[in-house]
């Protein structure tokens, strides 16, 4: 009895115990397509599984005898390729293969459509905490007259000044030239979004031109270009819609935001278990000791 508990207590009994126990799963599973010959390359139950997965997915159907011949080819020659590589020690320093062993890792950690859909409740909380994203813009349909000015009370303003006063006098008819400096800028918007407005004019545009009234000229509206005379032909108020109405776009947004935190954590799990030193040359440390402002 004490032999046979000395025996059960080998920590060599049960490593080999544990070798057996994989090598069987590792068998049983058959995903491997190397034998423990290098030389030797077989194409298992599991591998053309893959391949006949994989060119069903691609084409909505499955191959034929001759088309999965070709896969089979294709991947031994990819196999043969792989290992003369390594042998070779191509593998080594290669900036192509590291980023492409790092692509397919990234995707290994990409999380599972379970974890990608929302629980319920999930995707309400999700959008009241993010509403101010879904809201839809204010938007303003105007003419605009510009004048070129590149300071407060230089002449560019001092004619939109006047340009104002008789327009809105009545002074100004159709019959009079158009008044206004020559612009590549659009003379007229039809009700667009502020957001293109302010892409087309700049945010400072937008502000002044909001704040005018409908069916008015507004007093000159400074940019990055000039000075303008804005009249407002229609403006709407900004619209902060229900979920209901933005439904796809919140669960995309939520799915998007989802997926980097699950991979984050992973990569980050994955990563606290190296321990990674940074050995600065002294010239770039001190220059970093010094932008940084540590003493």
């Amino acid at each position: 009895m004490t032999v046979a508990r000395r025996i059960l207590g080998e920590p060599l009994l049960h490593f080999l115990v544990a070798g057996v126990v994989i090598f069987t799963a590792y068998s049983i599973l058959d995903r491997s397509t190397v034998s423990d010959d290098k030389h030797s390359i077989e194409v298992g139950k599991g591998q053309l599984s893959q391949l006949v997965e994989s060119f069903t997915r691609t084409w909505q159907r499955p191959p034929t005898e001759a088309e999965l011949r070709g896969l089979i080819d294709g991947y031994v020659k990819e196999e043969v390729f792989y290992r003369e590589g390594q042998e070779m020690g191509l593998d080594q320093d290669d900036t192509i293969f590291r980023r492409r062993m790092q692509q397919k890792l990234e995707f290994l950690l990409e999380p599972s459509a379970e974890e990608l859909t929302p629980r319920s409740g999930e995707l309400e909380a999700y959008f009241n905490e993010h509403s101010g994203r879904y809201d839809r813009p204010m938007k303003l349909a105007f003419q605009q007259l510009f004048f070129s000015s590149t300071s407060p009370g230089d002449h560019g303003e001092m004619a939109a000044r006047a340009a104002l006063s008789n327009l809105r006098s009545g002074l100004h008819d159709d019959k009079q030239p158009t008044p206004g400096d020559a612009t590549t800028l659009p003379l007229e918007m039809p009700l667009t979004d502020t957001k293109e407005i302010a892409a087309v004019f700049g945010h400072d545009f937008v502000v002044g031109a909001a704040t005018g009234a409908v069916g008015q000229w507004s007093e000159p509206v400074r940019s990055s270009y000039g000075v303008h005379l804005v009249f407002l032909d229609q403006k709407t108020a900004t619209e902060i819609p229900a979920l209901v109405d933005v439904q796809d776009e919140v669960q995309l947004d939520w799915e998007n935001d989802r997926r980097k935190e699950i991979t984050d954590r992973r990569y980050a799990e994955m990563k606290s278990r190296y321990e990674i030193t940074i050995t600065w040359p002294a010239s770039e440390a001190a220059a970093l000791i010094s932008t940084s402002g540590v003493e």
